[in-house]
């Protein structure tokens, strides 16, 4: 297996932060090349005294944790509280492994997680970053990839459905995905300049990810690597943050074409049938929709879906026009 690098940022969650280390190093086993690098951002409460005490012991072979004599424990720390992009930038200076995986202080790791992400980025070099299936503590879908909607913002697809639903039980490429657990190539990421510092707590996931495939990478999502996220559990009163953060992706990406409704056709979510002229035929599958007969609604899907058909018919004439068909 490749060299892993595991970044975990934390800011005052002392107690979250012991209990993640627990479940993260026991799900890691005896796997080699693999290093935590836990990155506190500016905590003022007991999680000092957290870190020392896996720090020390992830050295040792006997004793209570005695697990941890394969996993390397290692610890920075900033002066101030800067956000995620910054807590995780500086972990990433310092890291060796050939994969850098982020990892949200509030998940709690599934059997293989980790085997099954590094297996799947492996199998590919194109595969730059790679997601993983999320799931809330109730077994309800969290991430399964991210869509952005007719609003042309980026939302969680499918957000709320079983966990183990047939849309979210495909890996593949997706184009973003949630950065609560992700994998990214070091190099990518180096070549990339890590995440962009001027979103705080919001939107770098979603910039990295355009970033990457403005660059010509691929991001994908990995089914098979699961885990639970008890979601953002460690900050609270973040709005203005997330509008600043917003104001500015904005500023630089603008709104962006909606990938909604293609994903919703691609997954049999959503159906259409044809007849000579307007209006469509709309088949939705129940867990997806309520139906609304909201006149400017209708015509906001129905924009979004000629603007599909006229995307895949100009992909059709670009097949027919490749060499050798």
């Amino acid at each position: 297996m490749a060299s892993c690098s595991i970044i975990v940022p934390t800011y005052d969650a002392a107690a979250l932060l012991s209990t993640c280390l627990d479940a993260l190093i026991a799900s890691i086993g005896d796997l080699h090349d693999v290093e935590i690098l836990v990155s506190d951002d500016g905590s003022h409460d007991a999680t000092p005294e957290v870190v020392a005490r896996f720090v020390v012991n992830s050295g040792h072979p006997s004793g209570p944790h005695s697990r941890r004599r394969h996993t390397t424990v290692r610890w920075v720390r900033s002066a101030h509280n800067s956000g995620f992009a910054t807590a995780c930038n500086a972990a990433a200076e310092i890291a060796t492994g050939t994969y850098l995986i982020f990892y949200n202080n509030d998940l709690v790791a599934h059997p293989g997680w980790l085997e099954e992400l590094v297996a799947y980025a492996d199998a590919d070099l194109r595969r730059a970053i790679v997601g993983t299936r999320l799931l809330f503590p109730d077994g309800h879908l969290q991430h399964c990839g991210v869509v952005v909607c007719s609003d042309g913002f980026p939302r969680h697809v499918y957000a709320g459905f079983p966990g183990d639903h047939s849309v979210a039980m495909r890996s593949g490429p997706v184009g973003i995905v949630t950065a609560a657990c992700v994998l990214v190539r070091r190099e990518v990421y180096q070549a990339l300049g890590g995440f962009d510092q001027r979103y705080v707590n919001g939107y770098e996931d979603v910039g990295l990810c355009l970033r990457a495939q403005e660059a010509g990478h691929e991001v994908h999502y990995c089914h098979s690597s699961v885990l639970t996220h008890l979601v953002s559990a460690t900050r609270r009163g973040r709005h203005d943050e997330f509008e600043r953060s917003e104001n500015a992706f904005l500023a630089r990406w603008g709104r962006l074409p909606p990938t909604d409704v293609v994903r919703f056709v691609e997954d049999g979510m959503l159906t259409l049938s044809y007849s000579r002229t307007f209006p469509l035929h709309l088949s939705v599958a129940p867990e997806l929709a309520v139906v609304s007969s909201d006149r400017d609604g209708t015509r906001a899907v129905i924009s979004d879906l000629r603007n599909l058909v006229d995307r895949l018919r100009l992909e059709n004439v670009r097949l027919r026009m490749r060499p050798g068909r």
